[in-house]
């Protein structure tokens, strides 16, 4: 009779223990260091400030999983997701947005375009796009009015007025049959209102040069 009660007890703590772990159903409770929203510029470095992790029945769990990655030099949004798996087998998770900008975004656009050239006025329509790789940079699609005249500028503070402009020296072939040609292009300007800028310009093509002045309002 004593032995019977005996293994009636041991199969009473039993049956609590298996009930009590398997009631354990909360997740861990992940915390990010630092803003859940934030935005980089663009080739500029991003350090993962990470996260913490607590559960009710293991408390601090340090073996955090991190997934996802950051592309620093290339514009986009990305998500960083956090998780912790306590000794139940119950995860918690918790997720970061992380956004690249090229800091010049705020320059593309549609514009209309005066390009003063030995005298000559010339007007006609380009559009802007930002650069996806390089910061401060912008691309123009018909520079001096060529077919196929896509050219970069950089703007120095492109979030600042005024702001000096840089058109850095490049090679573009362009121009329309039988006129194509290799046209080498450099100089510099300034935006002195938004939505406004100016380019004086070097033209160079088989060894001739002119010169040039463009100016792009914006749409």
């Amino acid at each position: 009779m004593k032995k019977m009660r005996n293994l009636l007890a041991l199969a009473i703590i039993g049956s609590v223990l298996f009930v009590s772990c398997g009631d354990d159903t909360t997740k861990p409770v992940v915390t990010l260091r630092g803003a859940a929203d934030t935005t980089i510029a663009l080739n500029s470095t991003w350090i993962d400030p990470g996260a913490i992790a607590e559960d009710d029945e293991d408390g601090v769990i340090t073996d955090i999983q991190v997934t996802g990655i950051v592309n620093v030099n290339l514009t986009g949004t990305y998500v960083i997701t956090y998780s912790a798996t306590d000794a139940a087998g119950n995860t918690g998770t918790k997720s970061r947005t992380v956004r690249v900008r090229n800091t010049a975004e705020g320059w593309a656009g549609s514009y209309v375009v005066a390009d003063i050239v030995e005298g000559e006025l010339y007007t006609y329509s380009d559009i802007i796009s930002y650069s996806q790789t390089e910061n401060r940079y912008v691309w123009v699609t018909k520079f001096a009015y060529y077919t196929n005249g896509a050219v970069k500028f950089k703007f120095e503070n492109p979030e600042t007025i005024p702001t000096d402009i840089t058109l850095p020296q490049q090679t573009v072939h362009c121009g329309t049959a039988p006129y194509d040609a290799d046209r080498t292009f450099s100089g510099s300007g300034e935006a002195t209102i938004e939505g406004s800028f100016y380019i004086d310009y070097i033209e160079s093509t088989y060894g001739t040069s002119v010169e040039g002045t463009e100016t792009y309002t914006k749409q």
